[in-house]
């Protein structure tokens, strides 16, 4: 059956959505968003919102049928135009804009909070054997072009916010002053007409002189490996001001990349970390309420690896504590990237106002011990077979007075904690990463 454009792009739509709304991206995406008190009309194909960024995406499902100048014409350039109709809507401040989470009431877009904006355009059609890396859009802002299955292999590897932020940013401040081509099939697959059409294509554009030219042979998977493989960097030579062209050859990186030992032990280790994704679906999210999201935010800005060793941390402390009973509290403080974590056990024998008593006691004598040096203290709290779990958010933290802090040491004192306060000064050489 012969599928009309319109289908076609539904059938796109939905390949995006569904893997954005199965990953890490789910609570803070925004599928088809539309000017709900406006005009309601469409602003992009998939919108995400995460505290102070905003990832503009745009998908294109045009049938391949071989021209490259069509397919680009009809399929990049249309969608870099959409992107830079929508930028415009978002960042308007002389006007409101209100958009809907599919899980979520209608909400206001606080504009003035964003701060960073990232844009991707995904094509969908099979057999693209080389396309433009990236491409400005109308006010010359970078846009990122991608495959499907390139969008694929970057949220499922890039599983937190900010990695696939880390990226995303990473990449184009790598290519923004070059002109780049990928070409990621296997050489046998480059026949004449197209090796002919790709010679036209790049004699065609325009190469100012403080451009350098890159040519990638390897998909953007294999980019993304050898980005990986470099301890998260892209090399120095793509940005080298010594070089006015490069040829890239990285074919074959990715399947390299995926067998290394050193990243399924790294895989090993990351398994603990999951432990943060699931705490915030199943607990802090299956509430939805403002203070919630915002915990749920504050949460999963920690990439991979710091939230490995949070969760790491949060078991070591619970072992140690687990078989308690009694009136018993345990404590740990530690600080991953400038904001304070708490971790409390309290024994299933305590009254609940107790708990809650003590709970509030710890997180504002914590701020005092620590000499308000942390503006955000993130609270995780649980007993006896983590049956249960409590859990807070302090912000924009500021002091107590003298004789409020002498009034909280002294009812902090007066609780029965039976353990001296466990401080933890998390660095990364505590636990390297492989």
């Amino acid at each position: 059956m012969q599928l009309n454009s319109d289908q076609k792009g539904k059938i796109g739509e939905k390949f995006i959505h569904d893997m954005a709304y199965q990953s890490f991206l789910k609570y803070w995406c925004y599928p088809n968003p539309k000017d709900e008190k406006g005009d309601k009309k469409e602003i992009c194909d998939l919108l995400i919102l995460f505290k102070d960024t905003l990832i503009i995406i745009c998908v294109k499902n045009l049938e391949f049928k071989g021209n490259y100048d069509r397919y680009f014409r009809k399929s990049i350039e249309k969608d870099i135009k959409q992107v830079y109709g929508a930028e415009r809507k978002l960042t308007n401040k002389e006007i409101e804009t209100f958009i809907k989470h599919p899980d979520r009431e209608i909400e206001k877009i606080n504009k003035k909070s964003i701060n960073k904006i990232i844009r991707l355009v995904v094509h969908l059609g099979d057999d693209i054997q080389f396309y433009p890396i990236f491409d400005l859009s109308k006010n010359q802002e970078f846009v990122n072009i991608f495959d499907k299955d390139t969008f694929f292999t970057l949220v499922s590897e890039l599983d937190t916010i900010p990695d696939f932020i880390d990226y995303l940013e990473k990449r184009e401040q790598i290519f923004q002053k070059t002109d780049a081509i990928i070409l990621p099939k296997e050489e046998y697959d480059f026949d004449e007409e197209t090796a002919l059409q790709f010679f036209d294509y790049d004699s065609q554009k325009p190469s100012p002189a403080d451009k350098k030219h890159i040519l990638i042979s390897g998909s953007e998977c294999d980019l993304l490996a050898y980005y990986l493989m470099n301890n998260r960097q892209f090399i120095e030579h793509l940005s080298s001001k010594e070089l006015n062209s490069l040829s890239l050859q990285i074919d074959g990186k990715w399947k390299e990349f995926i067998k290394n030992k050193q990243l399924l032990a790294k895989k090993n280790l990351d398994k603990v970390s999951y432990f943060i994704d699931e705490f915030v679906r199943k607990e802090i999210l299956a509430c939805q309420n403002p203070k919630s999201v915002r915990m749920a935010q504050e949460l999963l800005s920690f990439n991979r690896f710091e939230r490995r060793i949070i969760s790491k941390s949060f078991f070591e402390f619970y072992d140690r504590y687990k078989d308690s009973h009694g009136y018993k509290i345990g404590r740990r403080f530690g600080e991953v990237n400038g904001v304070g974590i708490v971790f409390i056990f309290y024994s299933s024998d305590m009254k609940e106002e107790h708990v809650n008593q003590s709970l509030s006691l710890a997180m504002d004598s914590f701020c005092i011990y620590n000499g308000y040096k942390n503006n955000k203290m993130i609270l995780i709290a649980t007993t006896n077979n983590l049956s249960q779990f409590k859990y807070g958010l302090v912000e924009n933290i500021v002091p107590f007075d003298r004789v409020t802090e002498k009034a909280i040491m002294e009812d902090a004192k007066q609780l029965g904690w039976f353990t001296q306060l466990q401080y933890i000064n998390w660095h990364e050489k505590e636990y390297p990463d492989c």
